[in-house]
C-alpha cells in the first residue's frame, strides 16, 4: 500500500514547477496585454468599461493558462491573478503617464516664444535713458515672472496627478485627489472582473470532471 505523504512529496516539486511556469508565461502574457491596452485608439479608451474589460481578457487568459498547465485555481491561484492583473494595470498607467509626458515636451518644444525673448535679453543692450531703462526692467521682470511660471506648469503637466487629471477630463474636470481615486476604483472593478472571468473559466472544467469522478466512485462501490 502507497504512502500518502510519499505521494504528495513527490507531486509537490511538479506543482511548484508547474506553478512557476504558469507564473512565468503569465507575466509575458500581462505585459503583452498591457502593451496592447497602451497602444490601442483613444476612442476605444472608454472611462470604466476600458478596465473591466482588461480585467475580464487577463482573468480568462491566466485562468485557462492555469487549467491547460494543470494547476488548480485555487485561492492561492486567484490571488496571484489579482496580483498580476494590479502590476499589469501599473504597468499600463506607467507607459501611458510616459506618452503623456512625450507630447507634453514636444508642445512645449514646439513653442519658440520663450527662447527668441530670452535670447532678444541676452543679446540686447539695455538703454541708458532712465526711463526707457525703468521701463526695460519693467519688461524684463514681467518676462522673467512669466517664464518661471511656464516652468512651474511644465512641471505640473509632466506629473502623474496631471494625466490622470487629464486622463479623465472627456467625463469631468476634478482636480487631485479625485483623479487618483477615480483611478483606484477602476482598479478595483478591474480585479473583480479577472476574479469573475476565472470562475466562469474554472467552473465549466469543474462540471465536466464530476460525471467521471461519479463514474469512478460507482465502479469502485460496485466491484466491492
Amino acid at each position: 500500500m502507497s504512502d500518502p505523504t510519499s505521494e504528495v512529496q513527490s507531486e509537490s516539486p511538479g506543482s511548484r514547477t508547474g506553478f512557476l511556469s504558469w507564473l512565468i508565461i503569465g507575466l509575458v502574457l500581462m505585459t503583452a496585454l498591457s502593451l496592447l491596452a497602451v497602444h490601442l485608439p483613444e476612442r476605444l479608451k472608454l472611462i470604466l468599461v476600458y478596465a473591466v474589460v482588461y480585467g475580464l481578457v487577463a482573468g480568462a487568459m491566466l485562468s485557462t493558462l492555469a487549467v491547460k498547465t494543470g494547476l488548480t485555481v485555487t485561492r492561492g491561484i486567484l490571488l496571484t491573478i489579482v496580483i498580476l492583473t494590479i502590476a499589469g494595470q501599473g504597468l499600463v498607467l506607467y507607459l501611458s503617464h510616459q506618452r503623456y509626458q512625450a507630447a507634453t515636451l514636444r508642445q512645449f518644444k514646439l513653442d519658440q516664444t520663450t527662447l527668441v525673448i530670452d535670447r532678444m535679453f541676452a543679446t540686447g543692450e539695455p538703454p541708458e535713458d532712465p526711463q526707457a531703462r525703468k521701463e526695460y526692467d519693467q519688461v524684463l521682470e514681467q518676462f522673467q515672472a512669466a517664464k518661471k511660471e511656464r516652468q512651474e506648469k511644465k512641471e505640473h503637466l509632466l506629473k502623474i496627478s496631471s494625466y490622470l487629471e487629464h486622463r479623465i477630463s472627456p467625463v469631468a474636470q476634478l482636480n487631485a485627489p479625485w483623479p487618483l481615486l477615480f483611478w483606484l476604483v477602476e482598479l478595483t472593478l478591474c480585479c473583480v472582473a479577472a476574479v469573475w472571468a476565472s470562475r466562469q473559466v474554472t467552473q465549466p472544467a469543474a462540471l465536466d470532471s464530476e460525471p467521471i469522478e461519479t463514474a469512478l466512485t460507482d465502479q469502485e462501490s460496485t466491484e466491492s
